[in-house]
Parts: structure tokens; sequence; C-alpha cells
């Protein structure tokens, strides 16, 4: 049986949402897409919403006002987000950044994929992964 994945996606850039909204269309397994474009409203709905606990959440790197790395600091102080998969997901490709965002509790670094396909494949896979297990 299938079970469906929640997953949520914070960034500023409507067409990076509606981008990542479209490669999930086609899966074969379920999932429920959420998006938030404001990081800080983000953050707030994480604190107040118990219920809705994503099953992976991913992160723009690169933010206005609160930045990712800020956002993922307030997401890991969050207790029930303590073991929570976040993948920043950024345009990004520095070594640099990929390290501090694994030091600040990354749980993975994806590049923004230039296409639908590609982004498709990339997604498929981490949603693939066994998150129990620290990703590299």
């Amino acid at each position: 049986m299938k079970t469906t994945k929640r997953i949520l996606l914070i960034d500023d850039d409507e067409d990076d949402c509606f981008f990542f909204s479209t490669a999930l269309e086609e899966f074969d397994s379920p999932v429920e897409f959420f998006f938030d474009r404001d990081s800080e409203v983000a953050i707030e709905k994480l604190r107040k919403d118990k219920d809705a606990v994503p099953d992976i959440l991913f992160l723009d790197w690169n933010m206005p006002r609160m930045t990712g790395r800020q956002c993922l600091l307030a997401i890991r102080r969050i207790l029930r987000y303590a073991d929570l998969p976040i993948v920043i997901y950024t345009t990004s490709q520095t070594q640099a950044d990929q390290d501090e965002a694994k030091r600040l509790g990354a749980s993975y670094f994806l590049t923004k994929p230039a296409t639908i396909g590609q982004l498709r494949k990339k997604l498929k896979d981490i949603l693939s992964m066994d998150w129990k297990v620290s990703q590299t």
C-alpha cells in the first residue's frame, strides 16, 4: 500500500514553487505538496500547527528577510522537527554552502536542476532515501 508523502517547500520564488509542483505531478506515489513563499510565515506555521508535520521539507538557501540559514536553524530548534529531513534546494553549487548547510543541520543539499525532468528524477531519488541514516 502506498502512503502519501507530505512535502513542504519554503521558497520565495513563485516560479520555483510552480516548477517544483509541476515536477511532482507525475509521481507514481501519492504526494501532498505545500509551499510557503515567506520563510517567517512558514516558521510560524511550523511552530503552531502540530498536526501538519511534513515528511520532508525543502528549503531555499537564498531568501530575503529570513535566509535559508536562519530558517534552517529556527526549524531545528523546534523539537518535533529535530529529525525531519530538510533538503536545501538552491541555485548555489559551492562547497562552502554545502558544508555550512550540513553543519547547520541540513539532511541533503540539492542544486536546483535546469529542467522539470531533471528535478523529477532528483525528487524521486530523494523521496526514496532511507532518512533514518545520515545522508551525504
